[in-house]
């Protein structure tokens, strides 16, 4: 069982474009970088809870929902955990995982290939006690 942190306000992502046209693999659609937030992660960790929320308008998409240690886009060497998640033409979905988050981490969404169509996406994270 989790408990949010009192006091603390959810984080929300800093990409403002609302939809995004004809997205490649390397581009951001939402981020929440934790050394650039009102965030303060303590040394070692802690536990957050956060909620993606994907959506496609015209054809389905794979989106990746990306834990990572850098701005780096190979997830191999920047990656602490990735979830794949598929969203069906003219819909819009919503995903809530938690993750230890150590100082200068980010969540990240991305598609999972370049395609013709529209996407949008949001972040929201929150500090867990």
């Amino acid at each position: 069982m989790s408990f949010f942190i009192t006091g603390n306000r959810s984080i929300n992502s800093s990409i403002s474009t609302a939809v995004i046209s004809n997205p490649s693999s390397g581009t951001l659609l939402a981020e929440i970088d934790c050394n650039d937030t009102m965030s303060h992660v303590r040394s070692g960790g802690e536990p957050w809870q956060v909620t993606w929320i994907v959506g496609t308008q015209t054809t389905l998409a794979t989106f990746r929902l990306e834990h990572c240690l850098s701005t780096g886009l190979d997830i191999s060497t920047a990656g602490r955990d990735i979830t794949y998640v598929m969203v069906s033409s003219g819909q819009s979905a919503q995903f809530v995982t938690k993750h230890n988050v150590e100082p200068g981490d980010r969540f990240r969404v991305r598609v999972n290939s370049t395609f013709t169509g529209v996407v949008a996406a949001k972040i929201i994270a929150e500090p867990l006690a």
